[in-house]
C-alpha cells in the first residue's frame, strides 16, 4: 500500500485525466474544486467532502473514491457546507502530523519495519498482518533512534533544489513552447498570405491577359467588319454601275466588265478570308495547381520535438557581431572567460579564470556585481533556478546562489583535479578527475565513473588526459577529448552520436540551444560550427575568432555569447 502522495504521482506519471483549465478563466462557478485551485486551475465543483472540507470536481471525485484513505468518505451535493455551520477544525498542525496517512481520523500507533512506514492499528490489522517487524511506536523509537536530523535536512534541501531545478526547466520549457507556438502561427500566417497573394497575382495576370487578348480580337473583328461594310458599299455601287452600262459603247462596256470582275474577285476573297479566320477565345485552367490546393490535407505538419520524432533542422546564420568589454576596474589580469551561464530571469553570469571571479552582467553586458572565489574557476554550469556550480582549482565545486546578490553555498570535494569543464545532467555533476569522468551528486558522493574505454564506438584515446565535459542538456552530456571528437552520452554512459569535423581544431567548449542546435567552438581554428544531436553538421556560424573558450546561447535575444582566453572582451553574435 503506497501513501496517497505516491499514488497521486503515479497517476500523474501515467497521464491521469485531470482538468487542464487555467487559472484566470472567464467562467465563474458558484463552487470551485479545492484541490485543482491549489494547483492553480479553476474547475467547477460537483461534490463536497465534509471530512476533508473540500469541494471536488468530477476528476477529483473519481480519485477521491479510489484512494483507500478517502474512498469511504461520504460525498455531499454542492451547498452542503452551508448547513455545516462555521465550525473550525480544531485539530492542530502538530496533531495532524501524527495522523495516519490512510485514516486521517486515527492516530499513528505502529511501525512496520518491512515497509519502513508508520501506520494506525487499523492499517496493521487489515494490510500488514503478514509483515515481520511490527513494533509499537515507543519500541520502534528505542530500536531505531533518530540520530542525525542534519542529514534529513540536507536531503530535504537537496530535494527542494532538485524540485526547483525541474520546475525551472518546466518554466523554461513553457516559455520556449510559447515562442515556438507563436513562431509557427506567424509562419502559417506568412504562408497563407504567400499562397493567397500568389493566387491573386496569378488571377490578376490571367484577367489582364484575357482583357488584352479580348481587345486584340475585338479590334481585328472591328477592322474586318469595317472592311465588310466597305465591301457592301462597293458592291452596291458596282451593281448600280452594271445596270447603267446599257447606254455605253462596246469598248466602255468591256473595260467596265473587266473592272467589275476584279471587284467581284476581291470581294469574294474578303468573304472567304473572314469566314476562314473566325475569332474565338478559350480558357485552359492550371488543373494541376488547382488539384494540389483543393486536395491538400494540411498547410503545415506539426510534430513534437522529441528524440525519436524531430522536426527539420533549423540552421541559424550570423546577423550581426560586436564586442563588449568584460574587464572590471579591480581586475589585475587580462580576462579569460571559462564559463558563461544564463539564469531564468535573463541574468548572465561569467566565470573569469584569470581574475578568480564570478561577474554578473546587465542586459547590456555591463558588470553589475563581482564575487571573489579565492581560487581559479575551471568551469561553471547551471544547477538551479538561480544557482550555479563552479569548479575550482582547489579541487572543490562551489555552489553559488544569485538573487539580489551573490551568496556562496556549500561545496563538495573532488579528487586531485586540475582539468577544465563541468556539466550538470539530471542534477548530477560530470567532472574530469584524474583521466576519468566521474559523476557526483550534490552532496559530493560519486555515483558513476567512466574511463575513455567505457564509451563504446568512440575514438577517445586511452587514458586521454583531456577528456572532459563540454555541456549538457535535458537528455545528454557532451564529452570531448580536445583532439578529435565530441560524443553525445546519456546518463548511463551510452553513446548516442559522435561529432567529428576536421574544420574544428581543439574543441574545448560548446552549448546547446532549446531547438537542439549544438554550437562547438574550435579553440585553435577560431571558428564556431553548428550540429544537430545526430552529429550532422549544419554549417559554420562564424570564423576568425581568437581562442573562443566558452559559449552561451540566449534564446530570448537570439544571441550567442562567446568568451575568450586572454582577451578582455565578449563577442556577441546575433543570429537570424
Amino acid at each position: 500500500m503506497a501513501p496517497p502522495l505516491r499514488t497521486l504521482l503515479t497517476k500523474m506519471a501515467e497521464g491521469g485525466e485531470y482538468s487542464s483549465a487555467v487559472l484566470g478563466s472567464n467562467e465563474i462557478f458558484e463552487y470551485t474544486c479545492t484541490p485543482c485551485a491549489d494547483d492553480g486551475t479553476i474547475v467547477e465543483s460537483l461534490k463536497y467532502c465534509s471530512e476533508c472540507k473540500e469541494n471536488l470536481c468530477a476528476a477529483c471525485v473519481k480519485y477521491h473514491q479510489k484512494v483507500s484513505a478517502t474512498k469511504k468518505h461520504t460525498l455531499q451535493d454542492n451547498g452542503f457546507q452551508r448547513y455545516e455551520g462555521n465550525s473550525v477544525d480544531s485539530t492542530s498542525d502538530e496533531d495532524k502530523l501524527f495522523k495516519c496517512l490512510y485514516h486521517p481520523d486515527r492516530d499513528i500507533e505502529m511501525y512496520c519495519d518491512a515497509h519502513k512506514m508508520v501506520f494506525c492499528s487499523l492499517c496493521i490489522a487489515k494490510d500488514h498482518r503478514q509483515c515481520s517487524g511490527i513494533l509499537e511506536l515507543e519500541e520502534a523509537a528505542e530500536k531505531h533512534p533518530v540520530k542525525n536530523k542534519d542529514e534529513t535536512l540536507r536531503q530535504i534541501d537537496s530535494l527542494q533544489t532538485d524540485l526547483q531545478a525541474k520546475k525551472q526547466k518546466k518554466e523554461v520549457n513553457l516559455i520556449a513552447l510559447d515562442q515556438e507556438k507563436n513562431e509557427i502561427l506567424k509562419t502559417i500566417d506568412n504562408k497563407e498570405r504567400l499562397i493567397i497573394d500568389k493566387v491573386r497575382d496569378l488571377a490578376a495576370d490571367a484577367k489582364a491577359k484575357t482583357c488584352i487578348r479580348y481587345d486584340d480580337l475585338r479590334k481585328d473583328i472591328q477592322d474586318e467588319k469595317s472592311i465588310l461594310l466597305q465591301a457592301i458599299t462597293d458592291t452596291s455601287e458596282l451593281k448600280g454601275k452594271v445596270k447603267a452600262e446599257k447606254e455605253l459603247d462596246a469598248k466602255q462596256q468591256f473595260a467596265g466588265y473587266i473592272l467589275q470582275k476584279d471587284i467581284i474577285l476581291q470581294t469574294e476573297k474578303i468573304i472567304e478570308g473572314v469566314e476562314e479566320d473566325e475569332r474565338k477565345m478559350k480558357c485552359f485552367m492550371n488543373d494541376e495547381l488547382i488539384q494540389q490546393v483543393t486536395s491538400a490535407d494540411c498547410l503545415v505538419q506539426i510534430v513534437a520535438n522529441t528524440r525519436g520524432n524531430k522536426t527539420k533542422d533549423k540552421i541559424l546564420s550570423k546577423k550581426s557581431q560586436k564586442e563588449v568589454v568584460i574587464k572590471g576596474n579591480r581586475d589585475k589580469q587580462t580576462c579569460s572567460i571559462y564559463g558563461i551561464c544564463e539564469l531564468l530571469d535573463g541574468t548572465v553570469i561569467v566565470a573569469d579564470h584569470s581574475n578568480d571571479k564570478l561577474k554578473r552582467l546587465s542586459k547590456d553586458f555591463i558588470i553589475t556585481e563581482e564575487l571573489d572565489l579565492n581560487s581559479t574557476p575551471l568551469g561553471m554550469c547551471l544547477t538551479g533556478n538561480s544557482e550555479v556550480a563552479v569548479k575550482l582549482k582547489n579541487q572543490t565545486v562551489l555552489f553559488v546562489s544569485i538573487n539580489d546578490k551573490f551568496t556562496k553555498g556549500h561545496s563538495i570535494n573532488l579528487e586531485i583535479d586540475s582539468s577544465i569543464g563541468l556539466a550538470c545532467l539530471h542534477n548530477e555533476l560530470w567532472c574530469s578527475v584524474d583521466n576519468v569522468i566521474k559523476v557526483y551528486n550534490k552532496l559530493g558522493k560519486v555515483v558513476k565513473s567512466f574511463c575513455s574505454e567505457s564509451f563504446e564506438g568512440t575514438k577517445f584515446k586511452p587514458n586521454e588526459p583531456f577528456l572532459y565535459p563540454v555541456d549538457a542538456d535535458n537528455e545528454f552530456v557532451y564529452l570531448t577529448d580536445v583532439n578529435s571528437q565530441v560524443s553525445c552520452i546519456d546518463k548511463e554512459g551510452n553513446v548516442w552520436s559522435i561529432i567529428n569535423f576536421e574544420r574544428l581544431e581543439r574543441v574545448r567548449r560548446g552549448c546547446i540551444t532549446q531547438s537542439d542546435i549544438i554550437f562547438l567552438a574550435g579553440y585553435t581554428s577560431g571558428n564556431i560550427m553548428m550540429f544537430n544531436k545526430n552529429g550532422k553538421c549544419l554549417g559554420e556560424l562564424v570564423d576568425g575568432l581568437v581562442n573562443p573558450d566558452s559559449l552561451c546561447y540566449v534564446s530570448r535575444t537570439r544571441q550567442l555569447i562567446v568568451g575568450h582566453k586572454n582577451k578582455d572582451i565578449l563577442t556577441i553574435i546575433e543570429t537570424d
